[in-house]
């Protein structure tokens, strides 16, 4: 980890870290052009393109890598290198899960951000992995008290006969509460006979929550299911939408917002319209909420859909910028009050991957809302549609003619960065009047995960 005299530098990049899932850290590289020169990948400022860039550090993933980077925006030097994983809350990233394979077994590590050593471990025989759900990169898996993780056996094959989850139990303490109990510990192996996808965990991690497939179409009829994670064993009940509960429900998840009171609303684009299937997992009850339809037909634009939560919790919001919609969604009333036509931009294959802790700004795969809770800011494949959240009408569009692939802004909201669809770029753009600021020195950029200032 770097040893830098700036406080304020350790102290972000250790916010950083806890964003991502870090169990260890390569050495930092000092900002500047000689840093930048290590790399020939990592391209140091170019003379005058870089003076109004903000200073800022971004966290940034390339083509072809594994592994992430935490680096200065204004020069594009790299600070630390990380490995990506789960996080304990949806708020604070205080603690972290990481799977690695180690020959026959996966090793799972907890890394507590506030301490030096590193955090308890456990080996499982088999090859394991953090779940994903929908299009989101970022892995889940964790349940928001930190007490359950569950990794499951490789990627979701629609053809199996069985599905395997890896429950591991972690005493947050780090003490030993019974004869034999280590801190981290697996609790026991799950398997299901029938094709299962990871969907959620209730706050308190007692529900196990799976989608079971019926078919092996993609987009096919699917039912959600519970699992008591004590035992192991799935409850009858299947999880239907109670306003409906005939209904048969199919399509494919986008992406997935999880909220702290157990409400886990999932956007899922379905064989006639878009739908947030809204699932109470402390209760194990759901309820379906249509959003507008259109678009079905174009499978890029129907994929644009992004979830983002508003800053008090009051709302949730759903956003197509390809499609031209917008839809706010009260999460009490599990109900729309109101949707907007914000016309279309184009389309183009996004998810929502919302981060958020003290220092961290808010960045999204093509959806993110501003610290303040005012505007929207909603990407697509010809720009950005900046949206006031008040009356979901279009304030102005920013970089026309490129295509966004994630975007993410500064925790005082002054500034945005898009990274550019097809050329890797990143770009730097002031949130109140759309000017561009300058482009982040470096290239190959595939994953724009975290903003926070220098």
């Amino acid at each position: 980890m770097r040893t830098d005299p700036l406080p304020r530098l350790v102290l972000i990049g250790l916010t950083i870290m806890a964003v991502v899932g870090c169990t260890t850290a390569t050495p930092a590289k000092q900002p500047g052009a000689s840093a930048g020169a290590e790399d020939p990948n990592r391209t140091p400022a170019e003379s005058g393109t870089t003076a109004r860039l903000p200073d800022a550090m971004l966290l940034v993933g390339r083509r072809g890598e594994s592994d992430l980077h935490l680096l200065y925006a204004t020069n594009g030097s790299v600070v630390m290198d990380l490995p990506a994983g789960s996080p304990r809350t949806v708020s604070k990233w205080d603690r972290v899960v990481t799977a690695t394979t180690d020959g026959a077994a996966t090793i799972v590590d907890d890394v507590a951000m506030d301490q030096e050593d590193r955090g308890p471990q456990v080996r499982i025989d088999g090859h394991w992995r953090l779940p994903t759900v929908g299009l989101d990169p970022i892995p889940a898996g964790r349940s928001i008290d930190g007490s359950t993780i569950v990794l499951v056996a490789g990627a979701y094959d629609p053809s199996a006969r069985a599905s395997r989850f890896a429950v591991v139990e972690h005493h947050l303490t780090g003490a030993v509460t019974t004869a034999g109990d280590a801190p981290l510990r697996l609790l026991r192996i799950i398997t299901l006979d029938g094709a299962f996808e990871y969907d959620t965990l209730s706050p308190d991690g007692r529900i196990l929550y799976v989608v079971q497939h019926l078919d092996a179409r993609a987009g096919g009829h699917y039912q959600v299911r519970a699992v008591d994670v004590s035992t192991g064993v799935m409850r009858d009940a299947i999880i239907v939408d109670k306003t409906r509960p005939g209904e048969t429900m199919a399509g494919s998840p986008v992406a997935q917002v999880r909220r702290p009171d157990g409400l886990v609303l999932t956007i899922y684009r379905g064989p006639e319209h878009p739908f947030i299937h809204a699932l109470n997992s402390s209760e194990a009850w759901a309820v379906c909420i249509d959003l507008p339809a259109g678009g079905v037909e174009n499978a890029a634009a129907s994929l644009d859909w992004g979830l983002a939560s508003s800053v008090d919790g009051s709302s949730v919001f759903a956003a197509n910028a390809s499609l031209g919609l917008a839809v706010d969604v009260d999460p009490a009333g599990l109900a729309i009050r109101r949707s907007a036509s914000i016309e279309t931009t184009a389309a183009a294959p996004i998810v929502l991957a919302k981060f958020g802790h003290g220092d961290v700004g808010p960045v999204g795969r093509r959806v993110v809302a501003s610290p303040d809770g005012k505007l929207l800011f909603a990407g697509g494949e010809n720009g950005v549609t900046v949206i006031r959240t008040a009356d979901l009408s279009v304030v102005r569009r920013d970089l026309a003619g490129s295509s966004i692939e994630a975007l993410g802004i500064t925790p005082n909201g002054a500034a945005l960065f898009f990274l550019i669809r097809g050329s890797g770029e990143i770009v730097a753009v002031d949130a109140r009047t759309g000017q561009r600021l300058g482009t982040v020195p470096g290239h190959g950029f595939d994953r724009l995960l975290a903003v926070a200032p220098r």
